[in-house]
């Protein structure tokens, strides 16, 4: 039996959603509210996580990694440009889980 998946949003979840479905022998049918998907100018950071499991997808992770524009150290900034001057967060104590 075919096996058929709906896929609501455009957005890099639903594509990769939609990507990962696809390369397993499903038919997708997307659906995305905006006319057509466009830079809009802002920026994406991917944690190493998210990099491997885009890398389970044929070799997306190697293509993002070859088009990132910055690497290294990230920091927090004010809407006009200036860092935060927010204190370090204090350390909290570990999570204990008891079950009864």
């Amino acid at each position: 039996m075919a096996r058929h998946a709906i896929v609501i949003g455009g957005g890099i979840g639903g594509l990769t959603a939609a990507a990962a479905l696809s390369g397993k022998g499903w038919t997708v049918t997307l659906y995305e509210r905006a006319g057509s998907l466009e830079p809009i100018g802002s920026g994406l950071a991917l944690g190493p996580n998210a990099l491997r499991a885009l890398d389970t997808l044929g070799g997306v992770g190697d293509a993002v990694r070859a088009l990132a524009a910055f690497r290294g150290d990230g920091g927090l900034r004010r809407p006009g440009g200036r860092g935060s001057t927010a204190p370090a967060p204090k350390p909290r104590p570990p999570v204990s889980a008891i079950r009864s």
